[in-house]
C-alpha cells in the first residue's frame, strides 16, 4: 500500500511541477520578480534580468515543464510495474536470494 501511495504522490508532484514550469515563464509574475531584481541590483548584474526575460530561457523552463508532465504520464502507464518493483515483498525476496550458502561442500571421500 505504501508503494502505491509513494507512486501516486510522485505522479502528482510531477504534474504540479510540470504545470507550474510550463505556465509560469509566460505569466506576468515572471517579469515582475522581486527576487530577480533584488539579486541583479545587489550583484550589479543587469544582464541577469535580460537573460531571465529572454524567450530562450522561458522556452527552456517550459521545456522542463513538458518533460515533467511526460514523466508523470509515463509513471501512470507503468504504475503496476513500478509498484511491484517498490513493494516490500519484492525487496525482501531480492535480499534473501542474495544470501547464498557459502559453506564448502561436504566431501564424502574423506570418510
Amino acid at each position: 500500500m505504501s508503494a502505491k501511495l509513494t507512486i501516486i504522490f510522485y505522479i502528482l508532484i510531477c504534474f504540479e511541477v510540470g504545470i507550474i514550469l510550463l505556465i509560469l515563464p509566460w505569466h506576468t509574475y515572471w517579469e515582475e520578480n522581486f527576487f530577480l531584481y533584488y539579486a541583479a541590483a545587489k550583484l550589479h548584474w543587469q544582464w541577469l534580468i535580460d537573460f531571465a526575460h529572454s524567450g530562450y530561457v522561458r522556452g527552456a523552463v517550459s521545456g522542463i515543464g513538458i518533460i515533467n508532465l511526460l514523466i508523470g504520464c509515463w509513471e501512470i502507464v507503468d504504475f503496476r510495474k513500478t509498484v511491484t518493483a517498490l513493494s516490500p515483498e519484492k525487496v525482501h525476496e531480492e535480499q534473501t536470494s542474495a544470501l547464498l550458502d557459502n559453506r564448502p561442500a561436504e566431501d564424502s571421500s574423506a570418510n
